[in-house]
């Protein structure tokens, strides 16, 4: 009787661990400053971001700050056009699949929108995007403060219509 209890508890325990390693991520995990350490990494996709308050002003990397707010707004730094290391705070947007745990960031929607008003015809030959992506990752896990995610590349090229479909 004792070997079967025992049997048991082991197996609800193991069986509890194993789905404690396959939790969901939601959005809401997801909410907050998120920064990269200023340190040579090898030469990979997966990379892990840490809370911008445990990382220290100066051990952060220049342009990896981003925010991710609710209302599926956020905010990244990117660069001055007129001097090389003026930081700015650029708004976007960003969105999160939890099933496949993929969060993109999206920018210069206010920018695009003002643009097709301006100038209809140029925009149109831009190729009328509606945001620029900024940002795609997937995320692999969330530990300790620490955001560990596989960065996917952009994809560039022409924009897929139905005539390239066939």
């Amino acid at each position: 009787m004792r070997k079967s209890v025992l049997l048991f508890v082991t197996f609800v325990l193991f069986g509890l661990l194993s789905s404690a390693q396959q939790t969901k991520i939601s959005e809401f995990d997801l909410y907050g400053c998120w920064v990269l350490e200023n340190k040579k990494r090898p030469s990979t996709n997966i990379i892990t971001y840490k809370h911008c308050e445990d990382v220290a002003h100066e051990d952060v990397k220049f342009r990896s700050k981003i925010s991710l707010l609710a209302f599926n707004e956020s905010e990244h730094e990117s660069t001055g056009p007129l001097a090389c290391f003026t930081t700015l705070t650029e708004k976007g947007t960003w969105e999160f699949d939890k099933n496949s745990r993929i969060a993109s960031l999206y920018s210069g929607h206010e920018w695009l929108k003002e643009f097709k008003q301006l100038d209809p015809d140029e925009y149109t030959s831009w190729g009328s995007p509606e945001k620029f992506d900024k940002l795609k990752f997937r995320v692999i896990s969330i530990e300790n403060n620490q955001l560990t995610v596989e960065i996917i590349p952009k994809q560039y090229g022409k924009k897929r219509t139905e005539d390239s479909l066939e």
